[in-house]
């Protein structure tokens, strides 16, 4: 099973007297949906950047499967904040975008956009241009785009945060049936406390000065769900309140008053 490890990740950054992240290790297999919290200048995004080989770490080492990341690569999809999708193409154009640059003749990538977009539920969405859809569209559209290319691993930057309450709450149920279906293993970053106990089967809580681990949960709502639970019935048990009372504490051990 393909394996992707972050081994004693130092991150420094010119300029800063102090390291942004100090011997950090996380392991992420294709089972797993591993979500990194923590307060502002933790190091979040800037361990999701080695994991996609934008940013060299100082120290330590980053790979999959033992060979070490040193740049993007179609074993992994990278998923922002913004979508950055190409508003001159339509949402199958984009989905099937990495699909044409690998030579994929044009009726077989329009076959498997279809499907991905189906897969988002977008699948009457083909034909319209990126200026038609709404934010939550778009950026299904987007999450159809990285899977186009069958990563190994998605990394995911805060992919729901520019959306609105209820699309955004909607879209997690969407992200946790990409993961099931995909296969592919998740590392995510969000602000989202709910968020993160909804999707991880893994949370990594990070605090900053430098970065570091402080605390990891295995929630397990995350396979409720894939297993067939509601997930209003899910946020209704008591056993998730406590879990985000836990979570917030968390966080936010240690913060001054």
């Amino acid at each position: 099973m393909p394996h992707l490890v972050l081994d004693k990740i130092s991150i420094h950054y010119d300029g800063q007297p102090a390291p942004a992240v100090e011997r950090v290790s996380i392991a992420v297999d294709r089972s797993d949906f591993v979500v990194l919290v923590g307060r502002s200048g933790c190091g979040k995004t800037s361990l999701l950047n080695v994991a996609a080989g934008l940013v060299a770490p100082a120290r330590g080492t980053a790979s999959i499967d033992g060979r070490e990341i040193t740049g993007p690569g179609s074993d992994r999809a990278v998923v922002f904040q913004n979508d950055a999708l190409f508003p001159w193409l339509t949402a199958r154009e984009n989905v099937a975008f990495a699909l044409r640059l690998r030579g994929v003749a044009p009726s077989e990538r329009a076959r498997r956009a279809d499907r991905l977009l189906d897969l988002v539920k977008l699948g009457d969405a083909g034909d319209k241009r990126v200026w038609e859809l709404s934010g939550g569209m778009r950026q299904r559209v987007g999450l159809a785009r990285a899977l186009a290319a069958e990563p190994q691993f998605l990394l995911l930057d805060e992919p729901l945060g520019a959306l609105d309450a209820l699309t955004r709450e909607r879209m997690q149920t969407t992200l946790l049936d990409l993961w099931t279906a995909s296969q592919a293993g998740v590392l995510m970053v969000t602000h989202g406390i709910e968020e993160a106990l909804v999707l991880a089967t893994r949370i990594v809580v990070l605090a900053p000065g430098p970065g570091r681990v402080v605390r990891s949960f295995e929630p397990g709502f995350s396979r409720r769900y894939a297993a067939g639970e509601p997930i209003r019935a899910i946020k209704a048990d008591p056993a998730f309140a406590v879990a985000r009372g836990d979570l917030t504490d968390a966080i936010f051990e240690g913060e001054a008053a």
